[in-house]
């Protein structure tokens, strides 16, 4: 649970942490949908070569009013693309009705060694936060050792 004060905060600090690693993106804004949520999105491109193209890190979030002012994180997909090396791995928590239904959890995850030939479309995570998805897609921005795609379990083995 967070004030508005408090998202507007959180999105200062996300930004700030990115822009210290020298990552390029508009300013973001904590912006109000018109069902009463509010929600942000980063989209940044970390320093490095164009060529392919620099490595991406995206954070979206959704939040949904919870009466007195509060707010409660009700959707996130926090994403790094490595162009460079050809990789993907993203932290999700969408349609929780689905996934609460088909797997027995609300939040997923993506990993793919090469870009577009995942081994497993969903794999069962943990809930996380903004730092932390910063801190895990910085952890391995850069080097050439693979995510380790192979040690996560993915959903579809489960169902």
């Amino acid at each position: 649970m967070a004030t508005k004060t408090e998202l507007r905060r959180y999105v200062g600090t996300l930004a700030s942490i990115l822009w210290n690693y020298g990552a390029s993106f508009p300013v973001p804004t904590l912006d109000a949908y018109p069902e009463g949520d509010l929600g942000f999105s980063i989209s940044a491109e970390l320093p490095g070569a164009a060529v392919p193209r620099a490595a991406v890190l995206e954070l979206t979030e959704v939040w949904s009013p919870e009466g007195r002012g509060q707010y409660r994180r009700i959707e996130y997909a926090y994403e790094f693309i490595e162009h460079p090396l050809g990789r993907r791995r993203a932290f999700h928590r969408h349609d929780p009705d689905y996934f609460a239904r088909e797997f027995g959890v609300v939040v997923h995850e993506h990993c793919e060694e090469r870009i577009g030939v995942p081994t497993c479309s969903h794999y069962f995570g943990l809930p996380i936060d903004g730092y932390e998805a910063i801190r895990r897609f910085l952890s391995a921005w850069g080097r050439p050792t693979p995510f380790g795609c192979a040690a996560l379990r993915c959903m579809s083995e489960a169902a």
